[in-house]
């Protein structure tokens, strides 16, 4: 039985742990004018210091979540905390751009170890009842690491350097990791004796790594080569999945579970639609409106924090029912403002772009909390960490197709070139192109959140 001591100390790691990643990326938004400048890098080279992170998480999240099932979720949580902090101390130090971009991969990878645990730990120390709000608690966590990350970097950038952003997180992952292996008595590892899924980790690892990788690279030959190659991956991941007797992850429970299924393709789409835009607006703030890093630092610290302030009582209204609806409402919200960001130019008031902002920022955290709540929920209690892993990934390949898709429209439209004054008119036209296509996803997760609803109610 575990103590509410014990479950306040866990939810303060957990929430610890998971404020660290949103920390870096949110600071690195907000200072990549000036990582550039430092190592001289054109759009597509600096679009890859964040996808990166986003990459190594999304291949590595569905294999740790599995592997803390067997070996125990706060072993695997605490070694997530320490490649935190050798990742930090290298980014810290990066002397080119590629160095930088592989200590963000290596962050990815502590990160999927983190993102893979944090869920599933509450939902096993926490009653049903308290889920919900848990959750909600946990997101706000990690989007008040996002607000802190956005206002230190934005500070750092304009008076220092961004390097000093790396240091700020190691006393807090010594913090979490101290209190996590202090108050949280034994092991969660509720498939203990199973064997982990190796044929299973290479081939999803490989599936992801050569779909966004080849997504990145369109309209290149290489693009769809290395997209050809990630769908023969993951088909053959599948056909081994549903033949292996412990598999990474169990195909026949999302097609016997559809709210399961539903909500995690709603997560996919979202995430897709509603990730790259802090990317854009720290370059359109910065390149369009001319704010300095400071200001633009503020405006997401603040955006931020309402997100932040907001998770939590979204996490509570869906413990009271129908989170599905709380979900469709969020991302009704996000639709709003993407539509009207899709008519980006010149002349149109910086307040129009900053009041859509408002509302992505209002959908997301009405739409996180409830539809992780029913993933959690329709999973069974051995499958906590396979189930926190796979929406977890579904939430970071968004993440990294929405990048990815970013990437791409810069190569097109700048086809090399830095931002400058005189490229402005590319980067508000590629925003634009960007903004439609986000849209289009969104209106994809609208619909498969609600189904998701329906699903939910005509489950036996």
């Amino acid at each position: 039985m575990v103590s509410p001591a014990e479950r306040r100390y866990t939810l303060l790691a957990v929430a610890l742990g998971s404020s660290l990643a949103p920390f870096m990326v949110a600071g690195l938004f907000v200072a990549i004018p000036a990582v550039g400048e430092e190592f001289t890098a054109d759009p597509v080279v600096l679009s890859w210091i964040p996808t990166v992170f986003f990459l190594a998480a999304a291949m590595f999240l569905i294999p740790f979540g599995r592997i803390a099932d067997i070996y125990g979720g706060k072993r695997v949580f605490s070694i997530g905390l320490a490649i935190y902090f050798i990742s930090a101390l290298i980014s810290a130090l990066a002397p080119t751009a590629p160095v930088l971009i592989g200590a963000r991969f290596l962050t990815g990878v502590g990160a999927a170890m983190i993102f893979a645990t944090s869920f599933a730990l509450l939902g096993l120390i926490l009653p049903d009842s308290e889920r919900g709000t848990a959750l909600g608690v946990n997101i706000a966590a990690s989007f008040g690491g996002f607000a802190l990350g956005f206002l230190a970097g934005g500070l750092l950038a304009y008076y220092g350097t961004w390097r000093v952003l790396f240091l700020v997180p190691l006393p807090v992952a010594l913090l979490a990791v101290g209190i996590i292996r202090r108050y949280l008595r034994g092991e969660c590892a509720l498939s203990r004796g199973t064997r982990p899924d190796l044929p299973g980790i290479a081939l999803s690892t490989t599936t992801i790594l050569l779909l966004m990788v080849g997504l990145s690279l369109l309209p290149a030959v290489q693009g769809a080569a290395a997209l050809v190659a990630g769908l023969a991956a993951l088909g053959a991941f599948i056909v081994h999945e549903a033949r292996t007797e412990d598999p990474v992850l169990d195909i026949h429970l999302l097609l016997r579970n559809r709210p399961l299924a539903l909500a995690n393709a709603a997560v996919l789409a979202y995430s897709a639609a509603a990730s790259a835009y802090v990317y854009l607006f720290s370059l359109y703030f910065q390149y369009v409106q001319g704010f300095d890093a400071r200001l633009a630092g503020s405006l997401f610290l603040v955006a931020s924090l309402v997100t932040a302030s907001l998770v939590g009582y979204a996490g509570r209204l869906s413990d009271r029912g129908s989170p599905h609806l709380v979900a469709t409402a969020g991302v009704a919200m996000t639709i709003a403002g993407l539509a009207t960001l899709s008519f980006i130019d010149p002349a149109m008031p910086v307040a129009v772009p900053v009041f859509a902002l408002a509302l992505i920022v209002v959908g997301i955290a009405f739409f996180q909390p409830p539809v992780y709540n029913i993933v959690i929920g329709a999973a069974e209690r051995a499958m906590y960490g396979v189930a926190s892993g796979l929406v977890e990934t579904m939430r970071l390949l968004g993440m990294t197709a929405s990048m990815a898709v970013t990437i791409v429209a810069f190569a097109l439209f700048f086809k090399g070139m830095a931002i400058t004054g005189e490229t402005v008119p590319l980067l508000l036209g590629s925003m634009q192109t960007l903004f439609r296509i986000y849209l289009a996803l969104a209106v994809v997760s609208l619909v498969m959140t609600w189904l998701t609803g329906r699903a939910g109610r005509s489950a036996p």
